[in-house]
């Protein structure tokens, strides 16, 4: 069997963990609205075919994390009939921008976290041998 390599976060706690819920999430419902508006679901449709099912969203993440994003002030929702409840478009505002930016400016290296992390299970499943070169590399 192979050594382990070692690592400060497991890779369960990098796709689930705090990271997920507080980081990519919002940043990718930010990064989304940036580009053009949408409502929950498409949001959802969006994420899914970026991600590829890997970040696993669904009607119980989306709507609170909005719901919160336009609390902040950094989203704006509008019913898309004024009357009726329908759906509720969402577009990024000002200070929405401003936060992505931030987020942005310190997700990199989380992003490289996450790529090592994934390339030592490659290695530690399928190239046993060079588990220990992906620990060494950072």
């Amino acid at each position: 069997m192979a050594t382990k390599a070692a690592s400060s976060t497991p890779v369960g706690e990098v796709i689930s963990g705090p990271m997920k819920s507080k980081t990519v999430f919002p940043v990718l419902i930010l990064h989304l609205l940036s580009e053009s508006p949408d409502h929950g679901l498409g949001l959802m449709g969006r994420i899914e075919a970026l991600c590829h099912g890997l970040l696993a969203v669904n009607t119980n993440t989306i709507y609170p994390l909005l719901r919160r994003l336009e609390e902040r002030g950094f989203v704006v929702g509008e019913w898309e009939h004024p009357t009726k409840r329908s759906r509720r478009f969402y577009r990024i505002t000002d200070a929405g921008r401003s936060r992505l930016e931030r987020i942005k400016s310190g997700m990199l290296p989380y992003l490289d976290m996450l790529a090592a992390s994934i390339a030592r299970l490659r290695g530690e499943l399928y190239d046993p041998a060079t588990t220990t070169v992906f620990a060494s590399s950072k």
